[in-house]
């Protein structure tokens, strides 16, 4: 009695099916999360005392940025994802400093001046940064080119330690010290994952990683305190108003002015990853579709 061939050809069959049910469905569920992320900014904003090209904007911006994360779930933009729980930690860690970035910049962290002026002028440059941050995480966790486990753990746990340290540091520090300590722990962190992954080539993409993660990390951490922080732990900008209430308010409105040098730093971090995780996954791609063909018989 023999046993049909067919019931291998059949198992593969399935597991391609429930692959493509899995893929179908994980695609269905981050739909309905950007819709309710654009639901849940829309019934935000309407809440707070804000003018309508506020919402627009913030509209807007996490549409954008939840563009950018479809992409990174489709092979012709950043995806997919690498099958390792390490990619996944690092995609959500992006997906939550992204989601910061936008809350800061709804609630006014880092505005000054007439609050619907600074927040309609700045959302366009919001939605840049961001996304190029948002990019270069998606970048470096896909699969066939991404970087491996340990450097992802490596690069985004080092860089978020530097903005922890950072935090902790701010109420203890003379205020002019801050942003220097601020720069000291980012290069010790991009210098540290350098350092700790080899070969070399892996460990400058880490130390990028690491660099972006901790700017952007750190950015956020001193946009918060230095909006709820008490007035000691500003440092002084400098002669201004004449009354002392009037040079509190000035130091706070500048305190945070330093730190979007780091932003912008780590967006030149996030650009140099992305243009590396690019070319290693075309690199790695060409290296799969390459067949060897031995002598063909002639005649």
């Amino acid at each position: 009695m023999q046993i049909p061939r067919c019931s291998g050809v059949g198992g593969r069959a399935s597991v391609r099916r429930m692959r493509a049910v899995w893929r179908v469905a994980g695609i269905g569920i981050h739909l309905l999360l950007i819709a309710a992320a654009l639901v849940a900014v829309v019934v935000w904003t309407s809440q707070l005392a804000s003018p309508p090209a506020l919402r627009v904007a913030a509209v807007v911006l996490v549409a954008v940025l939840s563009m950018v994360t479809a992409f990174g779930r489709l092979q012709l933009g950043f995806g997919p994802a690498a099958g390792s729980a390490a990619a996944w930690i690092v995609r959500l860690v992006a997906v939550v400093l992204a989601g910061v970035g936008v809350a800061e910049m709804i609630l006014g962290f880092v505005a000054g001046g007439s609050p619907s002026e600074q927040h309609s002028n700045g959302f366009p440059l919001a939605a840049v940064v961001l996304a190029v941050y948002l990019t270069a995480f998606l970048a470096v966790t896909r699969r066939d080119g991404g970087l491996p486990p340990r450097a992802l753990l490596t690069g985004v746990g080092l860089g978020l330690l530097a903005a922890a340290l950072f935090a902790g540091a701010v109420p203890l520090l003379w205020p002019e010290l801050v942003f220097w300590l601020g720069l000291l722990l980012i290069a010790a962190a991009a210098l540290g994952s350098g350092r700790l992954i080899r070969p070399a080539e892996v460990g400058v993409q880490a130390a990028l990683l690491a660099t972006l993660t901790a700017c952007q990390a750190l950015f956020f951490v001193a946009a918060v305190l230095y909006y709820y922080g008490p007035d000691a732990w500003m440092p002084y900008a400098g002669p201004g108003p004449l009354t002392l209430q009037g040079q509190l308010e000035q130091n706070r409105a500048e305190a945070i002015d330093p730190y979007a040098g780091l932003l912008f730093l780590g967006a030149v971090a996030a650009t140099g990853l992305t243009v590396q995780a690019v070319y290693a996954y075309r690199r790695s791609r060409a290296g799969t579709s390459t067949i060897s063909v031995g002598p063909q018989p002639v005649g």
